[in-house]
């Protein structure tokens, strides 16, 4: 795990020192990032960390080393390489699917909705699906696409649920949460083991 606290020259060290990069999730991320004033329902903002994951995901992408990115790792990784955010899904966007668990008194492994996956994409071969059963627990989600992704899932509703870039070793991100599925679901734990595979490689 880097600190949030260290200088640019120590985070450059702890990288360099990784073979992969994985980002979790947590608060939101700051709005100035990506050019807009906080909505009202807009919280638990770090600016340190949003800074700090900024950094990683720009080095991992420009490097080519292998970075996954889950929940708030899908948003840091958008607004990082110039991407925006739906600031609150209920009143921001005419969703008819349950994305947080939290309202719905859900258990962390408990199906909220489907996503439906892109044919031939990373992610569709990792879990060998193209409709899966996730979790959700997430009031914000990718707006405007940051520049060399793709969309590789979405909600029912047209949430996107993940992206990827296809000529990278290895840059996935998924708006769920897997690491929360994996004693009971094994393609949720392929995620993990196919970062790894990639990480392990270089």
């Amino acid at each position: 795990m880097a600190p949030v606290t260290i200088d640019e020259h120590e985070l450059r060290s702890l990288f360099n020192m990784a073979d992969g990069v994985l980002l979790s999730g947590g608060g939101d991320v700051d709005p100035g990032a990506y050019g807009e004033t906080a909505h009202e329902k807009t919280d638990y903002i770090d600016k340190s960390r949003d800074l700090t994951e900024f950094l990683l995901t720009r080095w991992a992408v420009a490097e080519d080393k292998p970075i996954f990115g889950i929940c708030r790792g899908i948003q840091a990784m958008n607004v990082a390489l110039g991407g925006s955010l739906v600031q609150d899904i209920p009143s921001q966007w005419d969703a008819p699917v349950k994305h947080n668990g939290r309202y719905e008194n859900a258990t962390r492994d408990e199906v909220l909705h489907h996503v439906s996956v892109e044919g031939g994409s990373r992610i569709e071969k990792i879990v060998e699906n193209r409709h899966v059963g996730v979790n959700s627990f997430h009031h914000q989600a990718v707006k405007r696409l940051a520049d060399g992704f793709v969309i590789t899932s979405r909600a029912p509703d047209g949430i996107v649920e993940g992206m990827e870039m296809p000529d990278k070793r290895f840059v996935v991100s998924v708006q769920w949460h897997p690491e929360e599925m994996t004693t009971v679901r094994a393609d949720m734990l392929n995620l993990f083991v196919k970062f790894v595979a990639a990480s392990v490689v270089a």
